[in-house]
Order: structure tokens, then C-alpha cells, then sequence
């Protein structure tokens, strides 16, 4: 950033200028450069003086006036039908939006559009909960096109931020008993080091990364006399490093071993604290010891790794307030961590930004009622509804063979385990009316160890022992109860049951059977999950959805999941699709693409005509006459690629199904997405839940949308706490919905019902899910082939994986390993 602020100034002349200070520069008239285009910059880095090329490329003309004109005619004059529209124009309002807290000291910014106040103590956690790291709250800003004017989207945006300020306060605050984590925790972090003079004033202040603590293993070999490092986090009176000559009027012998102490008493006549460990600003090979008195680190870097399951709840619970106070934020703390208020560059470049949130309006769609069992009925309020005194509506097939397996016992709790698995919990499952023989194949259980061995070996072990107690049949259904929530053992479970043993599993928690309470509720959620496994259905709408109770259309979810940056494990993908009207089963199938690529390739039409055979098969050999794709997940700038490069795929797919001589389907495609930055918070008490959210089934297409593009935010679900997250669908191609119900408000309307009705059916809860069903499965699918990869997936665990030959193959690794599911289980619901 400073080599580019020091090219800028050489060349600015007040000419007005913006920058993201890496590869843009926003000015309103060309820029008086040299004639090669190169601006030379003097700059000294870690002591070292050096000159820098800064290279200028350009200038590109950005029209803004042609991206109002649109916004108020809504007319591309190109005739394009791509989208966005005017990207170009909308990256260049965002460098000036962005110029002026990037450029300010006290703001950490990450990506191009998420800025934190790194300066204001009342907007951040405590480290305790998040290893030693700390949460900071700040805000996310992107300039947004709609019809007759340009917003800016602002929410607020939470980050995880590594420890800074002076070592020797974090290190006073640090538990010291456990270097190795400290050790970690300090690796690679950014530093001002300071470097003294001959009579201990200050010389100079640079900036370096440091490598960690002092280590014993640190040099070993690389040079003729290492440094003697007593243990891992040696203090300063026990790291002792070679000296040699000349050392001048210092009163240090040359060619002899220090503590760092001492030289630093002898040669600067400062004291540094004999407690506290050193840290090495040099490198493992040649490392250079300072004590922490000397450093100092430099706020506002991000944490890159994942939060594991510990720290993630406090993340959580920093993050999660009342719509009321996010959007109080946004307008007080947020316009000026943002700096939106009084700020030249913004004036320079004419842009003024409204005091107030944008006030819009939206309508709300009636909660749709569920029917059980003998047409038992349930009211959801606020999106959510009870299963008292009903059973299912369809039953699945009985497990006639089940048992149960105690992961890593305790002998009490086996006990207590072992009596509800017998009694309560076979009692609970059949009042819903799921059919279970009472008595598992195991009364005791089994018990798996993985203490004595690896979760996969232990887990496998078991499953061999149940199939050959059942003279080879195996069991229809593996119960795991694991001590606690432990993913390498889920994984374990899931990756066996699913690819090599062909069972249905799934894990309960120890602790939920020791609470000495009723376990009703509990069971009866487990229970939910077990009858779709079975093949059966939970429930339906009282009222069937319109354009799928004639039984002539098939809805299909689609995903991608990637893995994470400079990893070279593949991308997964799964595919769910509807086999019947009552849109209660959703066999899938998964596979595996290029790393990071979330365009599919030939395995999606491959895979889609085997959605169109299981439909087949399950509407007397009839076709389905429309399918309704969700796809979930891409990103703007890719919707065009989803039209041109796999809607042929899946119309291939279809034209090899479906008979020469008939009609090809009609085919919509929508595309959903959860992760953006659109809020809503309601001005009305009589339009808000209790958590003082928008109502259920709020619905906005006007306001903040486009009148060419077709899209459309609900908010399906009630959130229980913090501020609801709006899914955003878009409508990139529609053959259904006008072809049925006609042009205009009438088609609109339909899929917006739709959507909103289908989040009522999502199998295994009772409660309205914020994402419709098809995009949420499909997302289950992709994470659930996660478990089958753990050795490529490290948020999952390092465990190896297991499975037998298939299509999911792993990128990166010079041979095809890859999972396949169990012919048993293929086309079930077995993810769920």
C-alpha cells in the first residue's frame, strides 16, 4: 500500500483520484504520467533500500451516465440480455466507496468490501473463547443497482481478527503452561520490531513476520554454532546465541554464546524480563531472537483458519443481535467506520449517500397448514408447528433389523443408554407411527473403542460383527451414540454405513440421554430423519401446491461445495430431484469436479437422466411434462454461465429420455442464494415476530430489485434470533410458470408461492426452513460427501477415508480414489 500511495503522490497534481491501493485507480481525468508509464519509488523494507517500478496501465473509460440511463429505462441499448449489467461502472463506484476507509490506518479491511474499525474497544470480544484471538464487528458495503437508482448495500459483518498490540501484554494475558499453542498463535504474524541504538535509544522500527517462539529444533545442522534453546518458549535468560566479531567498545567478547538477557543488558543497558518468552523474527533455518519488550503486533490481521467447534459458539454469540441494533449500527458506527459522512473523496467524485435506510415495501404470504396422518392438522405460527398427538403421513419400510453401538462408554451411562434404546425410544417411534420391531439385534448394544483404535477401524469392526451376527444380512439401521460431538467418529460412521455396508446410521449424543428428563421431543426429531431414510413421508400441505398436484412436475436441486483457497481437493457436488407429487422423497446422487470450479461438466447430464428414470419409475413410466431447478449458490457474474454452459447439458439429458416423437419439457431454471448482505427490519410491530424480524413468508420484489431482472427475497423462516437472512431468489429461465398460469403478476406470483410453500415441506423439521427444500438438500448432499474425504478436507478431520471404486474422484492426487454410495442406499434419502 505505501509504494503505491508514494507513486499516486508523485503523479496526482490534484487531479481527483481513488484507489484499492493493488491494481485500480479511479480518476476523473487521464493522469499526467511519463511517457514509458512508470513511476519510480524509493522505498526502504526491513532496513533495506530499494527502488520500485509501479507500472500504470490504461486508462479505460467507465460511462457512468450510461448506467443511469439504464437504471431509469431499464433498456440496455446493447440489445445484451447478459447480467449484471454495467459491472465495469458498479467495481468502479465501489473503489470510491472504498477508497477512504482502506486508506485509513485505524480500519482493517478484508476482501473488497468488509472494513473494520480496529481502534473502537466497545466493538469487539474478549479473547477468552476464541484462542486468543478476538472478534471485531464491522460492516460490509457494496454499491447496488435497482430500478430508477443506485444503493448501497450496508450490513453489518463480523470478523475474527489474530491477536495484536505489545507482545508483553498479550504475553502477561497468555497462559504461558501451553507454549505450543502460543507458539502457534504467534506464528506469521506481522510485527513492528524495535531496533536500538548504542546507548539503548531507538534507531529504527521495522516491520517483520514473525516465525514463532525460540524452539530447540530451530537451525539444527544449518549452521556451525545453532542456537542452544533449552525447550519450546525459552525466555530470554534460556536462549543463547553465538556472537562472533568484531564487537567494538560494546564490552562483548567476540566468538562466544549470550543469552539474549545479557547481550541486551551489555550492549544496550536494558533489562528485559527473564519470565517471558522470546520470539524469533528471522527464520527456522536462521532464526533472530528479540525479546517481547522489543515487539510489537500489528492489528487488524485476519485469522485464516476455520474456528473449530469450541470457538465458533462465541463467534456466535458476539455475533447475534436484535434486527433493532444492527440496523442502529449500520447508521451510527457503520456510516462512520464506512466514512460516509464529510468525506472529500466522495464529494470529488459527486457521490452523497442518504442519512436513512431505504424504506420499501413488501407483502406477506399466508402460512400454509400441514396435514399428518388421518388428516390430522397442525397451524404454524411464526413459521413453526408441533407433532403432538399425530403420526406420520406414510410410514416407510419396517425396520425389522436394528441395533445400537456406544462409542467410548462410560459404564453408567451405558446403563442408562442401553435401557432408554429398549423402552422409550422404540415407544416414541412407533406412537409417530414409523414402523420398528421392538427388540434391537443387540439388546446391550455393541461397543466401539476408539480410544484403542483408529475411528475407522473401530467403527468398521463393528459393522462387520452385526452383519455377521445376522448371517449376512446386516442391520437396516446402525444407532451410533457418540460420547460427544465428534467429527472424525461421525465421519467414520457415515463414510462405513453409506459406501461399504449399504446401512442407514444415525448418531445421537451421549449426554441427551443422561439430562433425566423426557426424551420425547428429542426422539421425536430423530424420528423424522429415520422414516425419510425409510423411504416414507412426514407430512404435506393441506392444500396441495398448484403446479405439482397434478403429479406432472418434477423439482430438482442442484450445489456445488469448494474446497478451501489453495487447497487441491476437489469440488464436490450434489443432486437431489422430487419422485412423486408429494414432494416428500429426494434420492440424490454426488460427485466430484475440478477443485474450485463451479460451473458442472458432462456428469451433470449423465447424472439428471438418472433423476428423469427414478421419476420414471415412480409415476407409472410416465415423464415428467415440467422440472423447476433451484441451483444454488453461484454468484451473479455466473448466471449467464449456468444458461449457456449447463442448461444444454440437462436439455441433452433429456432429449435422450424422452421419446422422439413427444414433447420435450418445459424447463425453469431459479437460482438461490443464501450469502449476501440484504437485510430487512420492519417499521411496523404488527408485521414482526417476536424476535422483532420481518413476518414469515415477507416477500420484497420491488424497491431493491431490478424491473429486467426477474428476482425476488423471502423470508420464509422465523429466526429465532439475530436479523433474518432473506434468501434471494432469481428467475434465469422460465417455460413452467407463464406457460401454466399466464404472462406478468400471475407468474410471478406462482413461483413466489411456491417457494414459499415448499420451505413448509423440508422433511426433517417442523418449522418453515429459510432456504427452499432442494437447495437445502442439495447442500446436505455435498457436505455429507465431505465425511467420505476427510483425508482432503481438514475441516472435517484428517481421518482416512474409506469406500470402494466410483465417480467422486479427488483431484490433485495422480490417481483416482473416490466414493461411491452403497448400491443399498442409492436411492433413498440416506443424507439426511
Amino acid at each position: 500500500m505505501s509504494i503505491i500511495k508514494s507513486a499516486l503522490s508523485q503523479i496526482a497534481h490534484g487531479h481527483p483520484l481513488v484507489t484499492e491501493f493493488k491494481n485500480q485507480v479511479i480518476t476523473l481525468k487521464p493522469l499526467p504520467l511519463p511517457s514509458n508509464n512508470i513511476v519510480l519509488v524509493d522505498y526502504t523494507l526491513e532496513g533495506h533500500d530499494d527502488q520500485y517500478e509501479v507500472k500504470f496501465n490504461g486508462p479505460l473509460d467507465v460511462d457512468l451516465s450510461a448506467l443511469f440511463r439504464y437504471l431509469t429505462t431499464m433498456n440496455d441499448p446493447t440489445g445484451s440480455k447478459s447480467f449484471p449489467k454495467y459491472e465495469d461502472v458498479i467495481d468502479a463506484l465501489n473503489v470510491i466507496m472504498g477508497h477512504s476507509p482502506r486508506g485509513n490506518s485505524e480500519i482493517a479491511s478484508i476482501g473488497r468490501s468488509r472494513f473494520f474499525p480496529i481502534d473502537e474497544p466497545t466493538l469487539r470480544t474478549e479473547r477468552q473463547g476464541l484462542g486468543w484471538n478476538e472478534a471485531i464487528r464491522g460492516y460490509f458495503q457494496s454499491a447496488r443497482p435497482a430500478t430508477g437508482r443506485l444503493l448501497l448495500n450496508a450490513n453489518v459483518s463480523h470478523g475474527v481478527f489474530r491477536p495484536a498490540g505489545p507482545a508483553i501484554n498479550l504475553f502477561t494475558q497468555a497462559a504461558l503452561y501451553n507454549m505450543h499453542t502460543l507458539h502457534k498463535n504467534m506464528s506469521e504474524l506481522r510485527a513492528r520490531v524495535t531496533y536500538l541504538g548504542d546507548k539503548g535509544e531507538t534507531k529504527r522500527v521495522l516491520v517483520k513476520i514473525i516465525q514463532g517462539l525460540a524452539s530447540p529444533y530451530t537451525a539444527k545442522g544449518k549452521v556451525a554454532k545453532p542456537p542452544k534453546v533449552k525447550r519450546l518458549g525459552a525466555t530470554a535468560t534460556e536462549v543463547e546465541f553465538y556472537l562472533t566479531g568484531p564487537t567494538g567498545s560494546t564490552g562483548l567478547a567476540p566468538n562466544r554464546y549470550y543469552t539474549v538477557a545479557e547481550y541486551f543488558q551489555r550492549r544496550y543497558g536494558k533489562s528485559v524480563n527473564p519470565n517471558l518468552p522470546v520470539i524469533n523474527i528471522g527464520t527456522s533455518q536462521r532464526p533472530v531472537y528479540m525479546p517481547a519488550e522489543a515487539v510489537e503486533i500489528i492489528p487488524g490481521q485476519p485469522l485464516q483458519r476455520k474456528l473449530n467447534a469450541r470457538e465458533t459458539p462465541t463467534l456466535i454469540t458476539f455475533a447475534c443481535r436484535s434486527p433493532v441494533a444492527n440496523a442502529t449500527s449500520i447508521t451510527t458506527f457503520g456510516r462512520k467506520c464506512l466514512q460516509l459522512d464529510n468525506n472529500e473523496k466522495l464529494s470529488e467524485f459527486g457521490v452523497e449517500i442518504e442519512k436513512d435506510l431505504l424504506t420499501i415495501n413488501e407483502r406477506e404470504l399466508k402460512n400454509p397448514d400441514i396435514q399428518y396422518k388421518n388428516q390430522k392438522e397442525a397451524n404454524p405460527s411464526e413459521g413453526s408447528w408441533n407433532m403432538i398427538g399425530v403420526k406420520v403421513l406414510k410410514p416407510g419400510a419396517k425396520i425389522d433389523r436394528w441395533t445400537f453401538v456406544h462409542v467410548d462408554p462410560e459404564p453408567r451411562d451405558k446403563d442408562t443408554v442401553t435401557r432408554i434404546m429398549n423402552g422409550e425410544f422404540t415407544k416414541v417411534l412407533t406412537d409417530m407411527g414409523i414402523p420398528i420391531a421392538e427388540t434391537p439385534m443387540h439388546p446391550q448394544g455393541l461397543v466401539v473403542n476408539t480410544r484403542a483404535a483408529h475411528p475407522v477401524d473401530a467403527v468398521r469392526h463393528a459393522f462387520t460383527e452385526i452383519r455377521r451376527a445376522s448371517g449376512g444380512k446386516g442391520a437396516q439401521f446402525v444407532f451410533v451414540i457418540l460420547a460427544q460431538n465428534d467429527p472424525d467418529v461421525y465421519a467414520a460412521v457415515k463414510s462405513l454405513g453409506d459406501t461399504e455396508f449399504g446401512i442407514h446410521t444415525t448418531c445421537m449424543v451421549r449426554k441427551n440421554f443422561t439430562k433425566g428428563r423426557p426424551m420425547d421431543q428429542y426422539f421425536a426429531n430423530v424420528g423424522l430423519k429415520i422414516n425419510l431414510k425409510m423411504g416414507g413421508n412426514n407430512h404435506q400441505l393441506k392444500n396441495d401446491i398448484a403446479i405439482i398436484r397434478e403429479g406432472k412436475t418434477m423439482v430438482v436441486g442442484y450445489d456445488v461445495t469448494h474446497p478451501p483457497p489453495g487447497s487441491n481437493s476437489p469440488s464436490l457436488v450434489g443432486l437431489v430431484a422430487s419422485v412423486d407429487k408429494e414432494l416428500s422423497q429426494w434420492p440424490a446422487a454426488a460427485w466430484a469436479q475440478d477443485g474450485r470450479v463451479e460451473m458442472l461438466g458432462e456428469k451433470l447430464r449423465e447424472n439428471f437422466g438418472e433423476r428423469l428414470v427414478l421419476w420414471q419409475k415412480n409415476n407409472q413410466q410416465r415423464l415428467p411434462e415440467n422440472i423447476i431447478i433451484f441451483r444454488d449458490g453461484v454468484s451473479e457474474g455466473q448466471f449467464q454461465q449456468v444458461l449457456d454452459k449447463e442448461l444444454p447439458l440437462i436439455r441433452e439429458a433429456c432429449a435422450k429420455k424422452y421419446p422422439a416423437n413427444s414433447a420435450q419439457p418445459k424447463i425453469t431454471v431459479v437460482v438461490s442464494v443464501k450469502r449476501h448482505q440484504t437485510r430487512f427490519y420492519p417499521t411496523d410491530p404488527k408485521h414482526m415476530t417476536k424476535s422483532r424480524n420481518v413476518a414469515t413468508g415477507t416477500v420484497v420484489d420491488r424497491g431493491v430489485t431490478q424491473a429486467r431482472i426477474w428476482d425476488f427475497f423471502l423470508v420464509a423462516h422465523a429466526a429465532l434470533q439475530g436479523t433474518a437472512r432473506p434468501a434471494h431468489y432469481t428467475v434465469l429461465l422460465d417455460e413452467v410458470f407463464r406457460a401454466n398460469l399466464g404472462q406478468g403478476a400471475a407468474a410471478a406470483n406462482g413461483i413466489q408461492e411456491l417457494t414459499h410453500e415448499m420451505c413448509y415441506m423440508f422433511g426433517r423439521a417442523t418449522k418453515a426452513v429459510s432456504i427452499c427444500p432442494p437447495a437445502y438438500y442439495a447442500d446436505i448432499v455435498c457436505t455429507r460427501q465431505r465425511a467420505y474425504m476427510t483425508d482432503l478436507f481438514s475441516d472435517t478431520s484428517d481421518t482416512a477415508s474409506v469406500g470402494g471404486a466410483s465417480s467422486t474422484s479427488r483431484a490433485g492426487y495422480g490417481k483416482d480414489i473416490s466414493v461411491e454410495v452403497h448400491r443399498d442406499l442409492r436411492n433413498s434419502m440416506y443424507y439426511i
